[in-house]
């Protein structure tokens, strides 16, 4: 039991994804929540809804900012917000540390955005990688494959 258990563990890998550090968190064999790190400076993607999921924020470590249908919401530590499907939003940090969170997706399978579009944070190019106008410009050509529509 304890070798599958480490041999699931190591194959979760760490992904900086536009900026953002992403670490699927998995049971059962399959992704059921991601935990997101978000640099001070750092912001989030484009206001944007999902046609097919609804997003979940739970803030484990500092203060998210949460856009969600025109109105900004300032979560701490032990705070929710939930972005349900179709309704616009995006998120940022609010604090001068890194803000963490739990983000679930409901139904499971938008993990397959931070997959394509992720970089292994063992590399050390992998941030720069991911905030470059390259990156950014494939995030925003391809997103719409994973049911992310960015707002007009």
């Amino acid at each position: 039991m304890d070798q599958a258990m480490n041999r699931a563990r190591t194959q979760l890998g760490s992904l900086w994804v536009i900026g953002h550090r992403v670490t699927p968190l998995s049971c059962a064999g399959r992704v059921v929540a991601l935990e997101v790190a978000t640099p001070v400076g750092v912001p989030g993607p484009p206001p944007h809804y999902h046609t097919d999921c609804a997003e979940l924020f739970y803030v484990t470590a500092g203060r998210l900012g949460v856009l969600r249908d025109g109105e900004w919401l300032s979560l701490k530590p032990g705070e929710l917000a939930e972005a349900p499907r179709g309704a616009v939003h995006t998120f940022r940090n609010d604090g001068q540390e890194e803000v963490r969170t739990i983000t679930g997706f409901e139904p499971a399978g938008f993990e397959a955005f931070f997959e394509e579009f992720g970089y292994d944070a063992s590399r050390a190019d992998a941030f720069d990688e991911s905030v470059s106008e390259e990156t950014i410009q494939r995030v925003v050509e391809g997103c719409g494959r994973f049911g992310m529509i960015i707002a007009a």
